[in-house]
């Protein structure tokens, strides 16, 4: 295998690792003093988008999540906590790093008066590119119904790539809700085999 071969099939394996690995990320914070085991229903609220349908895929999945941890979905009046959410899409840029090897000619005096010899030899130098992406934000705020204030928060953030289909959009979304509200407490007790 020659030295070009071997450079694009490490360039190759490169990218399925760049693009294969996963850059979602989610924060929480709660207030440690709230009294979480007095909640049973909410109702999720959200205004008009641009985007109606990530909009309505978002509050299903939501409500498919807080539904599987035992909180009943019930119109606003009768909600113990509202979840609101915000979605942000922000332009980033990266600069990354790549090193390649080089050959370096080189002349040197050999020893005799009027000798030179050719050795060649190799360097690794920096290459320096810039990436530009789109990174997505969704923060989820649970809000007491009687205080109106915020007890729990959760931020997800993750490197924008492209859905094609509906159904992908949704496993994705279905994916970053999932993981957004696992440390949300659950009314469902643990079974003892999990």
């Amino acid at each position: 295998m020659d030295f070009q071969t071997k450079r694009f099939m490490g360039i190759g394996l490169f990218l399925v690792l760049l693009f294969g690995c996963s850059t979602l990320k989610v924060s929480t914070d709660y207030n440690p003093a709230y009294d979480f085991k007095k909640l049973k229903t909410f109702t999720v609220l959200y205004n008009k988008s641009k985007d109606p349908l990530t909009t309505e895929r978002l509050v299903r999945a939501l409500m498919n999540e807080l539904e599987a941890k035992g909180y009943r979905p019930v119109p606003k009046r009768s909600a113990d906590f509202f979840v609101v959410f915000h979605v942000n899409v922000t332009n980033k840029r990266q600069i990354v790093t790549d090193y390649r090897m080089i050959g370096v000619p080189y002349h040197g005096y050999c020893g005799s008066r009027h000798s030179y010899r050719y050795r060649g030899g190799t360097a690794v130098v920096p290459i320096y590119r810039e990436i530009n992406y789109k990174e997505g934000k969704i923060m989820v705020d649970a809000i007491d119904s009687e205080t109106q204030k915020i007890f729990w928060r959760g931020i997800a953030t993750d490197r924008l790539t492209s859905l094609k289909s509906p159904e992908e959009r949704w496993k994705y979304i279905q994916k970053v809700t999932k993981k957004l509200l696992e440390p949300f407490p659950s009314l469902k007790k643990k079974s003892t085999h999990e």
